[in-house]
């Protein structure tokens, strides 16, 4: 039978990289778990928080295994009903990259939780391995009346060099991310220098450009969209840009 030691509750579990977070501290006892899990799944979405994706089915055996639904208590606590590592590998449409299938529903697919809560049920009962979390960020929604919710797809940008536009390479960011962000990504990708002074651009198909000149504007902010191409131009060495501005500033 699995111990329902009700050990105090793991205020912060520590962050230890060097081994599985699960184990560290007892697991607290199923009521404990449920109280604990359903008052963090009350928490109000707010701007630039993260939330985390978990596979409906095992957050489900989760809840019979605690007993988390007044019509559903019959089994609690039976050791055939414990869940076992989270796994969400019902959410990728390929294991590999771990990319998500597309159309995922809110509810029926996945469930989104809190950061504390995920800390929390994964020191408890441990990740599958070699499985990344799934981490998304709430951004806010609508011209005039403001809404929030979890941005669980992300935009799909193609980043490559202005001298070598062939070399394109492509990664996911949020509606919330800044060009700054997007910026830094790329110099690292590319191995760019820190002392390299560096302009980014929109490709269009036209063949125009346009300069995203507003580092901390969001991807949002900018009218970015789906496989958008982004070029990074490095500075000459003798202060000219490869790319001359359209007009002079």
């Amino acid at each position: 039978m699995m111990a329902e030691g009700g050990g105090p509750e793991s205020g912060g579990a520590a962050d230890s990289d060097s081994e599985p977070v699960a184990a560290q501290m007892p697991t607290p006892s199923i009521e404990n778990q449920k109280q604990t899990i359903g008052s963090l799944l009350k928490t109000t979405l707010k701007k630039g928080d993260e939330w985390y994706l978990i596979d409906s089915r095992w957050f489900k055996q989760w809840k019979k295994y605690v007993g988390f639904d007044s019509w559903d208590m019959y089994n609690v606590g039976e050791r055939s009903l414990y869940p076992g590592p989270i796994d969400n590998s019902g959410l990728f449409s390929d294991q590999e990259t771990q990319s998500l299938k597309e159309h995922l529903i809110d509810e029926l697919d996945y469930v989104l939780v809190p950061t504390e809560a995920w800390n929390k049920l994964v020191s408890w009962y441990s990740c599958l391995e070699g499985q990344r979390p799934i981490v998304r960020k709430v951004v806010e929604h609508g011209m005039f009346v403001k809404h929030c919710k979890v941005e669980v797809y992300l935009l799909e940008l193609n980043l490559c060099e202005n001298d070598n536009m062939e070399n394109v390479i492509t990664r996911y960011f949020s509606k919330a991310d800044t060009i700054d962000t997007i910026e830094k990504e790329m110099r690292r990708l590319f191995e760019i220098p820190s002392e390299k002074e560096t302009r980014l651009w929109n490709k269009y198909m036209s063949n125009t450009y346009e300069q995203l000149n507003k580092p901390d504007s969001t991807v949002q902010d900018a009218g970015l969209f789906q496989g958008q191409v982004l070029v990074i131009e490095r500075k000459n060495e003798d202060g000219t840009w490869p790319r001359q501005p359209s007009h002079p500033k």
